[in-house]
């Protein structure tokens, strides 16, 4: 593992869940005594605070690269080139440009690269990709996202954050959670259309932009996603529109509900009813369960993220096991910061316009 911050605090128990697979064998980072911190927690044998050490002693098959995204790209080819796989978390890198590079040292060293776009990894988004596989909708032709994030401290101050710097890199920090659906399930972002609102200067000095809308043209359809930071209220949902049928899916709550055409034209909207009734009955009935053995001790705490976490580790180690490529890999990552420079650069284009034809008149 390549950083001992937060964001270790997922993949962590998410690794020691998976020990037919994977074997935890050393935890770095320049903070010597958060490292050793993890180390003790998770049982970890070795410690390091130089990741080239911990190459060249350890030799791991694979690195956990956990730093913060502009350190991305250089510690994700120092490992590759040490003969390590690597499993990025979000954002893969911060331009296309280091993606690829990154992408072309894997492809030389016959290495694997996975993305942690573990949003696509929560059970409800699974269950809708299991029944778009299973043929229920047809041809995909829009999706649209709703993605929020309560930030309160935006308009009293800021934390000292890589994300709070400049008005792009929220985007790179945030928006390949949501983004990551539309790729997902409709391929590559060809074109995108995107504007920004909600202005304010940070007090670091930065500029910063609260609400982001974008359109994409996809290789299989039509995206829309709004992306919003500072409101009080935390939603993740996603709308899916095929040729047979539509599907609502609340990320935050783990359901959905998909709404189908039938041979019963005027009995549509009570066949779905009873259906999507009973089911969401049924998973709300399975989330207090969950949520009440991990209270009362009797299973571990129940917290959607983790789940989510521990599905995405899966999937890479698996593959790494089986020999084959993730499902979720480095092309798909760069998709990913592809769709999110695209929507910056259309974006501040179109901020800096409005700001021109303003001073104009």
């Amino acid at each position: 593992m390549l950083g001992a911050g937060n964001i270790a605090e997922g993949h962590a128990p998410a690794l020691r869940a998976l020990p037919h697979l994977v074997e935890m064998v050393a935890v770095c980072d320049i903070n010597l005594e958060r490292a050793r911190a993890l180390q003790q927690r998770f049982g970890i044998p070795a410690v390091y605070d130089r990741l080239e050490t911990m190459l060249r002693e350890v030799k791991p098959d694979a690195v956990q690269v956990l730093l913060p995204a502009e350190l991305h790209a250089a510690a994700a080819e120092e490992c590759l080139e040490a003969g390590a796989h690597v499993f990025m978390e979000k954002p893969f890198c911060i331009t296309v440009d280091e993606c690829r590079r990154v992408e072309a040292v894997a492809k030389g060293n016959g290495l694997q690269i996975g993305v942690n776009h573990n949003v696509v990894w929560t059970p409800a988004f699974l269950d809708l990709l299991a029944a778009i596989r299973a043929g229920r909708f047809g041809a995909l032709e829009q999706v649209q996202v709703m993605y929020t994030v309560p930030m309160p401290f935006i308009d009293s101050g800021v934390p000292n954050l890589w994300m709070f710097g400049a008005p792009d890199r929220l985007l790179l920090e945030i928006g390949p959670h949501p983004l990551s659906t539309c790729i997902r399930l409709l391929g590559r972002a060809l074109k995108a259309s995107a504007v920004v609102s909600g202005e304010v200067t940070l007090s670091n000095g930065a500029r910063f932009f609260k609400h982001w809308q974008t359109s994409l043209v996809c290789e299989r359809g039509n995206a829309q996603c709004t992306f919003s930071v500072g409101s009080g209220y935390l939603a993740a949902a996603i709308h899916v529109l095929g040729e047979d049928a539509q599907a609502f899916v609340d990320l935050r709550r783990d359901s959905i509900q998909v709404i189908e055409k039938t041979p019963y034209l005027r009995m549509d909207d009570m066949i779905n009813g009873f259906r999507n009734s009973y089911a969401m009955a049924r998973k709300s009935l399975s989330h207090v369960k969950a949520y009440s053995l991990g209270a009362l001790g009797f299973a571990p705490r129940y917290e959607q993220q983790n789940r989510s976490f521990l599905a995405s580790n899966a999937a890479f180690y698996g593959a790494l096991a089986q020999g084959r490529q993730p499902r979720v890999n480095g092309a798909e990552g760069t998709a990913v910061v592809e769709a999110c420079q695209m929507t910056i650069d259309s974006a501040l284009a179109a901020a800096e316009q409005r700001e021109e034809q303003v001073v104009t008149v």
